[in-house]
This record gives structure tokens, C-alpha cells and sequence, in this order.
């Protein structure tokens, strides 16, 4: 049974090592990278929200068609060599309306990957067991592995973070066709075009996507000015990579954690505990220039971001039906990542622009508060799930 099972995980731990390294470049490196070539933070912010602005409704098509065909592995694959094929102008382009054109149609395919592998995973720990958050982390420690080594090789953000970022594109896109469908007798059930929204029915989740949204929205300053903030106090790319690095690397932590306090936690609670903390990160943010400061910071993302996703993931499981699995990891895609993102990355370009890096991170501080308060607004009495 043992080797069985790790066949089954290693093409989806390969995969979320593949992926989320592509994202630890692209991240924290891109937005500095954009600027680099003669553009305002303004513009840097535009740019940024068009991936959030696809994921309104792309999330919703693809895992509509894996749902659908009951094939979400193959959905996947044809997603990555989308995305491939759409990031290849990125490497000569460099004026702001082919800029737009390019990232435009990569956001297209791009934005709904994570909510495709989550379904996977998510599948395949239905049939063999496990937990989501021990498969999840894989991709955290190819985060931290790239973002650390690709802010210390490089002495400037320049060409060579779309050409890294392209080179994990590429081999992520023949990775995918490693993947297989756990099978199930879910796998055919008729899905409705619009079985995704329908979810909404249900008032409690339509709480934790408000909730998220806005902590997503919360967290677009650190996820689209970062860079450029630590630049602007006159400390190196290193200063961004390592402090990446420590984020995910707490986030690993957290994930491991996880399954162990599953029980112990609601996801209600955490989700709380993780808003909390991301409040204390950006006020802190707001009123330091220290390097130590900074990267001492960086290790609440552990609860930002792990706590988060893996509390989130967790609620929305339990609300969503086994045959409608991608539809629902592609809702909590497009309200969170796609409306937040929206919101959050366009508003922190101009809000850069208007306020500086400081007072921006102050304003994010404030809108984590009000994300706990809506999810105060969740019953504490909703099951608890399984890691």
C-alpha cells in the first residue's frame, strides 16, 4: 500500500514544488522587474491586477471543464502549456500595451492552476488518505528554495526573472502530463454551468469569501510593492529573497503543524488567529526601515499565508460536493484571488504612488481587522474538518 501511495503523491509534490517555485520568482521579482523598465508603481499596480482580473471568471471555466469532463488532470495539463505558450512575449516585450497584451492572456490560463491542483490533491487524499496541507508545503519549500537563491544570484532584477521564471514554466508544463486522476464514482456526474455560483447559496461560505477577499486585498502591498519598498529604504535584492525565504519557511512549519491542531482549531478560529497576526506585520511594517526588523516580519507569514490557505481550504471542502470539487476551488479562486487581487493590486500601485510604502502598509493593518470582524461573523459552532 505504501509504494502505491507514493507513486500517487509524487507526481502532485512534484508538481506544487514545480509551480510555486515559478511563483517565488515571479512574486516577489516581477513587480521590481516592471518597474525596472521605465514604469510608474501605478502602472506596476495595473499590471499586476490583471491576473486577479482573469480570475474573476477563467477559475470558474477551467474547473467547470474538469468538473465536467471528470479529466480535471488533463484540464490541468492543457492549462500549463497555455500558460507557457502566453509567457514567451514576456521576454522581449517591454512597452506598457504589449506589457498589458501578454500578461493578459498568461493570466488567463495561469490564474486558474493552483485552484486545478488543489481539486487533485484534494481527490486524491479522498481515495488514499492523507492530508492536503502535508502536500501543500512541497510547494512552499519550492517557494522558499527559488526565491532565496534567485535574490542571491542576482545584483539587480532584470531579464533574468522572466527567463528563470519561463525555464520552471516550461518544465512545469511536461511535469503536469506525470499526473493522474484518482478516478472515484464521482468522476462523470452531470455538472450545471452555473453549479460553481450556486454555491453561494450557502451564507456561512459567502462570510469566508468576504473575509478573504479583503485579507487578500490586506496583503497586495507586501505581495506588489514589497520589492519596491525595500528598495526605496537603499537595501539589496538579497533583502527580498531572504525574507521571502523565512516567510515560506514559517509557512512550511505551520503546514506541517497543521494536521496535528486540525483537531484542536476550527478553522473559523484560526482564520482569526491568522488575520490577527497579519495586522501586527503590517503595522510593524508601517513604522520600520531595519533590515532585521524586516526579516523578523517575514516569519509571520507563516500564519498570513499558511494559516490562511490551509484554514480556508478546509471550510470550503467541507461546503462543497465531491463531483463539484474544481467549481469550488475555482470560486474561492476568483473571490479571493481574483476579486481581492483585483481590488488589492490596483489600489496598492496608486496607493504606493499617493501614500509611500509606509502608510500604505499602515492602511493594510486596518483592513486585517476588518477581516476578522467578518469572520467573527461565522458561527463557532460549524463542524470541524479532517487535515
Amino acid at each position: 500500500m505504501l509504494p502505491f501511495q507514493a507513486t500517487g503523491r509524487l507526481p502532485l509534490i512534484g508538481f506544487y514544488a514545480l509551480y510555486f517555485s515559478i511563483t517565488g520568482i515571479v512574486l516577489p521579482f516581477l513587480p521590481a522587474y516592471l518597474k525596472s523598465l521605465t514604469l510608474s508603481v501605478s502602472q506596476v499596480g495595473l499590471l499586476l491586477s490583471l491576473s486577479p482580473l482573469l480570475a474573476l471568471a477563467a477559475p470558474h471555466l477551467w474547473g467547470h471543464l474538469a468538473d465536467r469532463t471528470g479529466r480535471p488532470h488533463r484540464v490541468l495539463s492543457a492549462v500549463c502549456a497555455g500558460a507557457c505558450l502566453a509567457f514567451i512575449p514576456l521576454l522581449f516585450v517591454d512597452r506598457f500595451p504589449t506589457l498589458v497584451a501578454a500578461l493578459a492572456a498568461y493570466a488567463f490560463f495561469a490564474s486558474s492552476i493552483t485552484p486545478l491542483i488543489d481539486s487533485l490533491a484534494l481527490q486524491h487524499i479522498a481515495q488514499t488518505g492523507g492530508s492536503y496541507s502535508h502536500l501543500r508545503l512541497f510547494g512552499s519549500l519550492g517557494f522558499v528554495l527559488s526565491s532565496t537563491l534567485f535574490g542571491l544570484a542576482v545584483d539587480s532584477v532584470g531579464r533574468a526573472t522572466v527567463l528563470a521564471a519561463f525555464s520552471l514554466l516550461a518544465t512545469l508544463t511536461l511535469w503536469s502530463f506525470t499526473l493522474r486522476d484518482s478516478g472515484g464514482p464521482t468522476a462523470h456526474v452531470p455538472v450545471h454551468p452555473l453549479a460553481g455560483l450556486r454555491l453561494l447559496a450557502d451564507r456561512e461560505l459567502r462570510w469566508l469569501l468576504a473575509a478573504c477577499a479583503l485579507h487578500w486585498i490586506a496583503c497586495a502591498p507586501y505581495h506588489g510593492t514589497f520589492s519596491i519598498f525595500v528598495g526605496s529604504l537603499g537595501l539589496p535584492p538579497s533583502v527580498v529573497g531572504i525574507a521571502m525565504g523565512l516567510g515560506v519557511a514559517a509557512e512550511v512549519i505551520v503546514m506541517l503543524l497543521y494536521p496535528r491542531i486540525a483537531d484542536r482549531i476550527s478553522p473559523r478560529n484560526l482564520l482569526v488567529l491568522s488575520f490577527t497576526a497579519s495586522t501586527l506585520r503590517w503595522a510593524a511594517l508601517s513604522l520600520t526601515t531595519s533590515r532585521g526588523v524586516i526579516l523578523a516580519l517575514s516569519l509571520l507569514h507563516g500564519l498570513s499565508f499558511g494559516a490562511f490557505y490551509v484554514a480556508s481550504i478546509a471550510f470550503v471542502v467541507r461546503r462543497v460536493p465531491p463531483h463539484l470539487r474544481a467549481s469550488g476551488q475555482g470560486l474561492f479562486a476568483a473571490i479571493t484571488f481574483g476579486l481581492g487581487g483585483l481590488v488589492g493590486y490596483s489600489s496598492a500601485g496608486a496607493g504606493y504612488d499617493w501614500l509611500g510604502g509606509h502608510r500604505l502598509f499602515a492602511a493594510a493593518a486596518v483592513l486585517e481587522l476588518a477581516a476578522a470582524a467578518l469572520v467573527l461573523r461565522i458561527s463557532p459552532h460549524e463542524p470541524r474538518l479532517p487535515a
